[in-house]
């Protein structure tokens, strides 16, 4: 046998255990700011797409008046070439 006791045996291996909790603790720790971080941003990123969401849906109602416009052209050109056409059938062309 050893010149250890079995008092000092005891003590000696759990050393070991309480370095490996402070290390765990440390690793939990990090991971938890790790998965802090991560939810944070995510959060600012929703924020922004919902942000950016009404700003596209913004858009679309300001141009909306573009395409009634388009609309507009249309019918006009309708009507003026009509117009052209009653005209030349009223001089006889």
């Amino acid at each position: 046998m050893s010149s250890l006791a079995l008092g000092d045996l005891a003590l000696a291996s759990t050393g070991g255990w309480y370095l490996g909790i402070g290390i765990a603790l440390v690793i939990i720790a990090l991971v938890v700011v790790l998965v802090m971080t991560i939810i944070t941003l995510a959060s600012k990123i929703a924020g922004q797409a919902r942000a950016g969401s009404h700003g596209m849906l913004d858009a679309y109602a300001n141009t909306m008046a573009v395409w009634g416009l388009r609309d507009i052209n249309r019918s006009t050109t309708g009507i003026w070439r009509a117009a052209e056409s009653a005209r030349k059938v009223l001089e006889g062309k």
